[in-house]
């Protein structure tokens, strides 16, 4: 025995424990193969009771019952992950789905709910500033659906996986999810699609609006059935993405018919699931805004989108970037006349769905200029504000806000921008509200997303952002006449078991 491991073995047990409580899983695992005697103390189970707590955030476990620390932590391992990152938001067409992951003690099981949002009957308001814009009340009551969740990982999942080889990385988990008869559905890991050759046309989830560091390809032929699609080993595991296949089964075939080589599965579907960073979604100090919010899009009802502010924004989108410039271009970068809050001649729907700023740009030289002199002065802009001597108001009121939708509709699915507002600061303002529905708030420039059905042309229209609160924003639509409202989500609200 060595010297050095004969003084550690020397030392009273509590302090061995304390000590093997700072090392990290895979060190406290190999530390067991030194020799028998160190084993027995990395078997210690209160040295695994940190790695799931810290798998899952905003509730304090209990010990689990007729089972140990350390059993649990391997029975859902490598899963942890999925409670870990609390939100999941899908790739499903126009609509997707965002899901709150949680781990339930009661049923030693991996769950994830839908997320729902129900917009309550609204009342009509007045707003004195404009008295023809069209102002509707917005409370919605945002809740998990319970009916059934949409993840379930449990003893019986487990014990159900399917696939090729004894990998357990590879194999699909078979979800008892309370579903109706004959619909089934399995849960499985993916592989992360390498950065350098990720373009913008690659097919990724999530898309490359959204702040993500690992991304997953989310098309195949083959219905991501061939293993190339998946880990082989916890180096190649995602642990920002997993896939859910679901599809319609026969209960039993029709008696006496014999029916060799029929596939009795139909309508089969696969949705790639992605997470956001938390401090993406996690308001600070200097980023108030941004979190998970609840939107209202009226006829389509509420939506859920991230409300970002980055520090290194994105260039605009070209058509973006275009509107800006074109309403610029009626008046001062500070003319609050060329962004008034009075209302707009009323445009029929089917121009305003195909409504081009092409007449305002002279030439796509000149567009180009114009994206890059809009980028130069945002860059110029955020850099005064960080200034030392700049006032609290001024490190607030800074830099981009934009809105990206996590669930969708026919016309804005989900991913894409639904407003942004390329500057906050003094050079985005339009004026401090005095009338009494937003009295004291700021209104800034903005653009939203429009499009007709189908996401067909869709266009950047001029807008205005109310800043009417850290937890409430609204956005003037000039050309429809209409406000709409946003609403933030906690998410820790809905993470904690009953």
């Amino acid at each position: 025995m060595a010297p050095s491991e004969a003084r550690l073995l020397g030392l009273p047990s509590e302090l061995i424990h304390h000590i093997l409580g700072f090392l990290s899983l895979s060190d406290l695992l190999s530390i067991g193969l030194v020799n028998r005697a160190l084993q027995e103390h990395s078997l210690q189970d209160t040295l695994y009771q940190p790695f799931v707590q810290s798998h899952v955030p905003g509730a304090r476990l209990p010990k689990p019952f007729n089972s140990s620390w350390r059993d649990l932590y391997k029975k859902h391992y490598p899963y942890w992950f999925i409670p870990e990152k609390k939100i999941w938001f899908a790739d499903n067409i126009h609509t997707g789905k965002l899901l709150i992951a949680r781990y339930d003690y009661r049923m030693d099981a991996i769950e994830a709910y839908a997320l729902v949002a129900e917009r309550r009957p609204p009342t009509l308001q007045t707003w004195e500033w404009n008295t023809d814009a069209i102002i509707h009340t917005f409370s919605p009551k945002i809740q998990l659906d319970l009916n059934a969740p949409v993840v379930r990982l449990d003893d019986g999942g487990y014990a159900n996986a399917i696939g090729e080889g004894r990998r357990r990385l590879q194999k699909e988990i078979l979800m008892d999810l309370r579903n109706a008869p004959g619909l089934y559905s399995r849960l499985f890991l993916t592989r992360p699609w390498p950065v350098d050759i990720t373009r913008d046309s690659t097919p990724v989830w999530p898309p490359l609006r959204l702040p993500s560091t690992v991304r997953t390809r989310n098309d195949s032929p083959s219905h991501f059935k061939d293993t190339g699609h998946r880990p082989s080993q916890i180096s190649e595991m995602s642990t920002s993405n997993f896939r859910i296949r679901k599809w319609l089964e026969f209960s039993s075939r029709p008696r006496g018919i014999i029916m060799p080589g029929i596939n009795m599965r139909v309508g089969e579907d696969i949705t790639t699931w992605a997470t956001l960073p938390e401090e993406c979604y996690t308001p600070t100090a200097e980023k108030p805004w941004q979190g998970i919010w609840c939107g209202d899009y009226a006829g389509h009802g509420c939506e859920f989108l991230a409300i970002l502010q980055p520090d290194d924004p994105k260039p605009l989108p070209l058509r973006a970037a275009w509107a800006m410039r074109a309403h610029e271009r009626e008046g001062s970068v500070n003319s609050a006349e060329s962004w008034n809050t009075e209302s707009t001649e009323n445009t029929p729907d089917a121009e305003v769905e195909n409504y081009e700023f092409i007449e305002h740009a002279d030439s796509a030289d000149d567009l180009e200029d114009s994206v890059a002199t809009l980028q130069e002065s945002a860059y110029r802009r955020e850099a005064q504000n960080l200034d030392s001597s700049a006032s609290e108001d001024e490190k607030t009121y800074r830099g981009r806000i934009e809105a990206i939708k996590l669930t969708g509709d026919p016309n804005i699915p989900r991913g894409e921008y639904t407003f942004i507002a390329p500057d906050i600061g003094p050079d985005g303002l339009v004026r401090v509200a005095t009338e009494e529905m937003f009295r004291g708030a700021r209104i800034v420039k903005s653009v939203g997303h429009i499009a007709a059905h189908g996401f067909r042309d869709d266009d950047f229209i001029k807008s205005q952002l109310i800043l009417i609160s850290h937890d409430r924003l609204a956005q003037y639509w000039e050309i429809f006449g209409h406000v709409s409202f946003y609403q933030r989500v906690n998410v820790d609200d809905f993470v904690q078991v009953p």
